[in-house]
């Protein structure tokens, strides 16, 4: 077996994580140089909030001046990892193909866990429509109630996606309406969990949601962040990359004590969920009351 070194692993990483994630694609991301310094690993996402123009009372007289708003949103990251000690006899008589046996399941637990940081805050959502019926009769109704929430809350047009569980996808795909991505000859998308386009939404399945659920968003609604660790000094070998919108370190070092090499993934991310405030007739916000850029629904029993 040729002498594995961490740029060549992950070179292979590159192929197998584009293949795994979907959530992280369809919101917006916070840049991972941002978290540094006194940030720490949280930092705070700044939401303009929209004003309301006045009209002048007469010529000359005096204005309104107001405030403008903006809302925190914060995100804290969480170091995600997969570590794997590999015993001599291991690496002598055992693996035979490194990036197929090791590094596979390395990555996809790592870029699953970072995936897994944003789908764990749709999960946590309130439904606000869970009599969707599981054979799909009544969900291009449920779905054109998404959209009507969405546009009272004035999220633009462009930008809006709906992330279905497996068995919501099978309720969504029998409504003839839904614009199929075979049917628009578009096998890439297919490859990338894209299935089709409904009523303005671009839909994606993803494994990450409860079963029977699906999120209809726009993608300014959640924020996800993602940021590697420093190269570590200790380390015989370390090498950073990134793709598909996730990035990931990679150790490769040995332990004479333990005769045993080691191979260890890792990767920072984590998410949250975008609010805004609702404002009163005077642009004045309203204590304790929030607008959202996502509707969730699940299905009926």
């Amino acid at each position: 077996m040729a002498v594995l070194t961490a740029q060549g692993i992950s070179d292979v990483a590159v192929e197998l994580l584009t293949r795994t994630l979907v959530l992280p694609n369809t919101v917006t991301r916070i840049p991972g140089s941002d978290f540094s310094g006194d940030n720490g690993d949280t930092i705070t996402v700044r939401v303009p909030q929209p004003g309301t123009a006045r009209i002048q009372a007469s010529r000359g007289s005096d204005i309104t001046f107001d405030d403008t708003y903006e809302v925190p949103v914060d995100v804290s990251m969480t170091h995600l990892y997969h570590g794997k000690l590999l015993t001599d006899e291991e690496m002598t008589f055992d693996i035979k193909r490194f990036a197929s046996q090791i590094t596979r399941v390395q990555v996809a637990a790592v870029a699953t866990g970072a995936e897994d940081q944003l789908a764990g805050v749709m999960n946590a959502l309130t439904a606000d429509d869970d009599a969707v019926n599981p054979d799909g009769t009544n969900v291009r109704d449920a779905i054109l109630g998404a959209r009507a929430f969405l546009g009272g809350n004035n999220a633009p047009a462009s930008g809006r996606w709906l992330a279905v569980s497996p068995d919501f996808a099978t309720a969504l795909l029998s409504d003839e309406v839904m614009v199929k991505v075979n049917e628009a000859g578009s096998e890439s998308a297919l490859r990338n969990a894209v299935i089709g386009r409904i009523f303005g939404f671009t839909v994606v399945e993803s494994n990450g949601l409860t079963a029977g659920s699906a999120v209809a968003y726009h993608e300014s609604g959640f924020a996800w962040a993602n940021r590697t660790a420093g190269a570590p000094r200790g380390a015989k070998d370390s090498a950073m990359t990134s793709s598909g919108g996730v990035s990931l370190r990679q150790i490769f070092d040995y332990i004479p004590t333990k005769l045993s090499d080691t191979s260890i993934l890792s990767t920072f991310a984590g998410a949250a969920a975008v609010y805004d405030w609702d404002f009163d007739e005077s642009g004045e916000p309203e204590s304790g009351d929030v607008a959202k850029r996502f509707y969730k629904l699940e299905l009926g029993s």
